[in-house]
């Protein structure tokens, strides 16, 4: 909830006066129980947090300012202590949103039920889904979101469109519509994180078919509600591969915490400079530390809307939401 208080802190931070941590994602754990071929983080890193630390880490954060946050992984579902992780950020009025596989949902529907909005993968029928998750993948994902839905939760599906999938996009989303449901595209990279030497190309599209398709999303976004992207990702999309400038809230009320507690003020950025850790240094050392500002290669569907809202954007020329 935005409150008089969250209102003054976000405004000094785009004056440029005092960065806030007001939206934070926190990676829970890296461990997942897929291995997706397009994502890097798929098993729990040596020096994840304790629930100790992480509890100490988050009433901090919202000591700072945090009022929303986004629980990511790995799979955050998978971790241990997520509920309990869950209840104290439920304590401290934070409103949770989660992105997940979707194929835990049944079993943690209690937890489900106190989120704001979860974010479930999918990446076209069944046959494109399993391709990339493996066997009965897509059921379960699609089961899970049918749970959250019955739970009164705000769902999405989220899609990665790269070559696995291009083909199928326009049946998605007649499906995703059909279902009363709604779906976030964004493209394919070689990797989560800039300035890394993964290659990707097994999955990625090149640049003038990611644009191609984009146009058509966009093109469909005009027709049905059940495509989710806002018009300014849309737009942005089909500058894919460019050099593209836009405003960047990175730092300044946007964080990303990984599982072993280090920060960074993107969560795209390469993650070897790992010394603003929040077990070491604490939570308000390690965020006054990090920089502030963005770059050129923003290609994450929610936070290049959130970016482009930091600048004053928030519609497009045909029907914004």
């Amino acid at each position: 909830m935005i409150t008089a208080k969250s209102v003054v802190q976000i405004a000094l931070a785009r004056a440029g006066i005092r960065p806030v941590p007001f939206a934070v994602v926190f990676e829970v754990t890296h461990l997942c129980n897929l291995a997706c071929d397009y994502c890097d983080r798929h098993t729990r890193l040596p020096d994840e947090l304790t629930l100790t630390q992480i509890l100490t880490a988050l009433d901090e954060l919202v000591a700072l300012g945090m009022a929303h946050i986004s629980l990511d992984g790995g799979e955050p579902l998978a971790h241990p202590d997520i509920d309990a992780i869950v209840d104290a950020l439920v304590s401290h009025g934070v409103s949770i949103n989660m992105n997940t596989n979707g194929i835990l949902v049944p079993r943690k529907l209690e937890t489900i039920a106190k989120l704001k909005k979860v974010k479930i993968s999918l990446d076209g029928d069944e046959a494109a889904h399993d391709a990339i998750r493996g066997r009965n993948a897509w059921r379960r994902a699609i089961k899970g979101a049918e749970a959250v839905r019955e739970a009164g939760v705000d769902m999405e599906f989220t899609c990665v469109v790269g070559r696995h999938n291009a083909h199928g996009i326009d049946a998605l989303i007649d499906d995703v519509e059909a279902r009363d449901m709604r779906i976030v595209f964004q493209p394919a990279r070689n990797s989560l994180f800039l300035d890394t030497e993964r290659d990707g190309a097994g999955f990625q599209l090149d640049v003038d078919d990611t644009r191609r398709i984009f146009a058509r999303i966009a093109e469909r976004a005009g027709e049905t509600a059940a495509v989710a992207n806002r018009w300014s990702s849309l737009e942005h999309f089909q500058r894919f591969g460019e050099e593209v400038t836009l405003p960047c809230d990175a730092g300044w009320i946007n964080v990303t915490m990984d599982p072993a507690g280090c920060l960074y003020h993107c969560g795209q950025i390469n993650r070897q400079d790992r010394s603003h850790n929040v077990a070491t240094l604490g939570v308000k050392a390690a965020f006054e530390g990090l920089e502030r500002g963005g770059c050129s290669q923003c290609w994450c569907a929610r936070v290049v809307e959130e970016n482009y809202m930091w600048g004053g954007y928030f519609g497009g020329p045909l029907r914004p939401r």
